[in-house]
């Protein structure tokens, strides 16, 4: 039972990130407190639910994973009001979420009874094709970054080399190209975050434990700390420039060949 009061805090927790995210790409210089009472309130709730639990039949594993994710909460409410960066906000709360979303499952079996029937068969065919089309769209606006990266190494090469003409095309400037690279990297991640997500939920339905760390799992949470780095990166050590513009290329190289990865494990 106790186990279903973690979607209480799930839901508050996707709130506050959708917050967090919204303040992120307005460009606004001074947060807006809701998202934090968001995330306060999931993080509230999130405790009751540990100590109902504490008191309670345990699952160990489901325990461990569930005070794992209200202690990466803890961290990212730390963080955010000590570093002022937006960006910690949009990295640490879906990864609170699939803790939890974890625990939920393990504390279920779900993830233990291995070829169990989905709970149901249309919500979770709807559910997959939506982990599909959130991950696509996330590599789809990272090959639009990596694009928009390469407009910024041919224009800083043409700055450079003092190489003009005005039968070109005029690009935009190197400030402006860089802003687009870092919104489309941040929407693109947001995409992939969501996707993962789901392909959590794809596989607690399906009960198929196995699932949860091959390839086919590991390889996209690759893409996604690729990005979370960036993201890191750029925000909190101010790395801009070139440097973005190649990690932007390198990140959908990554992401390109996890899909590729991916096609061809379901045709196999």
């Amino acid at each position: 039972m106790h186990s279903a009061f973690n979607f209480l805090p799930i839901g508050f927790y996707l709130a506050g990130w959708l917050g967090e995210f919204l303040y992120f790409w307005s460009n606004q210089t001074e947060r807006k407190p809701w998202s934090d009472w968001l995330l306060a309130v999931g993080w509230g709730g999130h405790t009751l639910v540990l100590v109902a639990v504490a008191f309670g039949d345990q699952n160990t594993t489901s325990m461990m994973l569930s005070a794992s994710s209200w202690v990466v909460v803890v961290v990212n409410i730390i963080l955010i009001r000590r570093l002022q960066g937006s960006v910690i906000g949009l990295i640490l709360p879906p990864l609170s979420i699939a803790l939890l979303l974890t625990s939920y499952f393990s504390s279920t079996g779900a993830l233990i009874e291995a070829g169990h029937t989905p709970v149901s068969v249309g919500s979770g065919w709807e559910l997959l094709f939506s982990h599909i089309i959130t991950v696509l769209t996330g590599i789809l606006l990272f090959g639009l970054a990596s694009a928009v990266s390469i407009l910024y190494l041919y224009q800083e090469h043409n700055l450079k080399t003092k190489h003009t003409s005005l039968e070109r095309p005029r690009l935009p400037s190197l400030g402006t190209l860089e802003k687009y690279n870092h919104k489309l990297i941040a929407l693109g991640f947001f995409f992939l975050s969501i996707g993962i997500l789901l392909g959590v939920v794809v596989a607690g339905l399906k009960a198929q434990p196995v699932r949860v760390l091959n390839m086919r799992q590991i390889i996209p949470l690759v893409v996604w700390l690729f990005y979370a780095s960036f993201l890191l990166v750029h925000d909190l050590q101010g790395r801009r420039g070139s440097f973005g513009a190649y990690w932007s290329v390198g990140g959908f190289v990554v992401a390109l060949s996890s899909l590729v990865f991916e096609l061809i494990a379901i045709n196999m």
